[in-house]
């Protein structure tokens, strides 16, 4: 602990200014809110399908805002335990640097998740309440001490597959008002969301084996982690198939090529920066499926992005997103 604290202080120097509401939005990491969006709107898409169902476009909405909410709770929590580690790699900065204070993250978190709660239970069915407890305590657990599976190997992977591929999907499929049953369709999902978590920890071996968090990426290496990434995304594909979800059988064969094009030979390891070309380019594929099956999607991503550009430019002079596959 005084190891984090005293990394704090060497580091907390070049605060671009006090918080501003912008930095609260973006606290919230609009760019990887964009496969919660993602998964929810194809959960909603399968649902309405397996129930002859016209989707409800208040409910959808509901929760769609629910779930974005209670996410952005998590990843704030996510953020307020790996501040040293994100101070060590310059990345995420406004915890890290002290623009926003740790006091207030979890006031910011506990507010959206009050409001994530309040909108599932002003319009939703009690069932997408329990989906939402379920994944904040799952998002707890992958955060926060003693519990932290983000640091245990295998599990964290299993954690984000359950996740953002079983409960993400699910709380789509039920917002529509969709009964459970024909919801095996979904199994692709989890398949998918593991091979594309995989492939980022691959990306940030080096500054978390610093921090000592023995993520699966540290213990795979990138070789054999790209690998077993590929084989996962290749079970996707497979799950799709058998399940006949035919947007998750285009999207996990279109995807398979970018995960296969830096897998290398054991002998001459990839870098740790070629796990970002199929982890980048799997989300593309998989939000264009999703905005195939709502249209209105991909213009709202662009707004995102571009607004996510902006303010990262703006705020500390650097481009994020990039589109270079660094």
């Amino acid at each position: 602990m005084a190891g984090e604290i005293d990394l704090m202080e060497r580091r907390a120097e070049n605060v671009p200014g006090r918080a501003k509401i912008a930095d609260h939005i973006f606290l919230l990491r609009p760019m990887i809110l964009i496969p919660v969006w993602t998964f929810f709107l194809l959960g909603a898409r399968h649902g309405a399908k397996a129930s002859a169902l016209e989707i409800d476009t208040i409910r959808l909405g509901a929760g769609l805002f629910s779930f974005t909410a209670l996410l952005g709770a998590i990843y704030i929590m996510n953020q307020i335990a790996d501040r040293a580690a994100d101070l060590e790699g310059n990345k995420l900065f406004l915890i890290p640097r002290g623009i926003i204070s740790v006091r207030g993250a979890w006031i910011e978190a506990a507010a959206l998740v009050a409001a994530a709660f309040a909108a599932a239970l002003a319009v939703l069915p009690a069932l997408f309440s329990a989906i939402l407890a379920a994944s904040l305590a799952l998002g707890a657990a992958y955060s926060l001490e003693p519990v932290r599976l983000k640091r245990r190997p295998a599990l964290d992977v299993i954690a984000n597959a359950a996740g953002s591929g079983v409960l993400n999907t699910l709380a789509g499929w039920v917002a529509v008002g969709a009964p459970l049953t024909g919801w095996m369709t979904l199994a692709p999902y989890p398949f998918a969301v593991a091979s594309v978590h995989l492939a980022t920890t691959l990306a940030d071996i080096e500054a978390d084996s610093k921090m000592g968090f023995r993520t699966s990426g540290a213990a795979l290496g990138v070789s054999r982690g790209l690998f077993a990434s590929t084989a996962l995304m290749g079970g996707a594909a497979v799950a799709a198939y058998i399940a006949g979800n035919s947007p998750a059988l285009i999207a996990s064969i279109l995807s398979l090529p970018f995960f296969l094009i830096p897998v290398r030979s054991i002998t001459a390891p990839a870098r740790n920066a070629d796990a970002l070309i199929p982890v980048k380019t799997a989300t593309l594929i998989f939000s264009a499926a999703a905005g195939f099956l709502f249209p209105l999607y991909l213009p709202f991503l662009a707004a995102v992005i571009i607004l996510t550009r902006l303010y990262y430019k703006r705020r500390f002079g650097i481009d994020y997103p990039s589109f270079d596959g660094a």
